[in-house]
């Protein structure tokens, strides 16, 4: 999988929101950068980067290296992203939303829906027995919804996904292969020697 800078900010938004963008532009494709040199050149407080970068190395997408000052005596956090954490983040997170779909996919084949005229709320067959077919937020009677183009949509989706998958694997399993025969080459080379 060739991970490019708009996968990472995938990744990076779905974490930190869009505040984190600046901080991955500085991040990106640099190695040991200083927190306070982050700070000044995305304009934030410290205490700001700090926690992005907390909460970045609680999912492993970064790492860091700490020195000491030798005049403050103070500790000082030298940053770089892990591109590698960052593509199994991004695998994990699409088989994770492939599955939510499938599961909502089957939802909607499966129940009737409810929906307000005004387009309120879409309420679930049971959830409308529960309001007694009203629209809980005006009042309406809801009216039983189609959920045809939904499972059409849900569909396309999901064989989007899938196929992205699909390929990702297979470019995975080709990788190996030729990490074998690498190996052995190798081996037969030093057998020979």
């Amino acid at each position: 999988m060739r991970l490019t800078k708009k996968k990472v900010e995938e990744i990076i938004i779905g974490i930190l929101g869009p505040d984190g963008l600046p901080l991955l532009k500085q991040l990106y494709l640099k190695d040991n950068i200083s927190e306070f040199e982050l700070a000044t050149k995305v304009k934030r407080d410290i205490k700001v980067i700090r926690k992005m970068l907390y909460f970045l190395y609680n999912h492993n997408l970064v790492s860091f290296t700490r020195k000491k000052d030798k005049i403050k005596g103070w500790y000082i956090y030298y940053w770089t992203l892990s591109l590698d954490n960052i593509k199994f983040n991004y695998l994990k997170r699409k088989k994770d939303l492939l599955n939510r779909l499938t599961q909502r996919l089957e939802e909607e084949k499966r129940e009737l829906f409810f929906t307000c005229p005004n387009h309120c709320v879409r309420l679930n067959f049971d959830q409308s027995m529960d309001f007694e077919f009203h629209c809980p937020e005006c009042g309406q009677l809801v009216l039983q919804d189609s959920s045809e183009d939904k499972v059409q949509q849900l569909k396309k989706q999901v064989e989007t996904i899938t196929a992205e998958l699909k390929e990702l694997n297979e470019v995975k399993k080709v990788r190996k292969t030729e990490g074998k025969v690498r190996k052995k080459i190798v081996r037969k080379k030093a057998k020979k020697k």
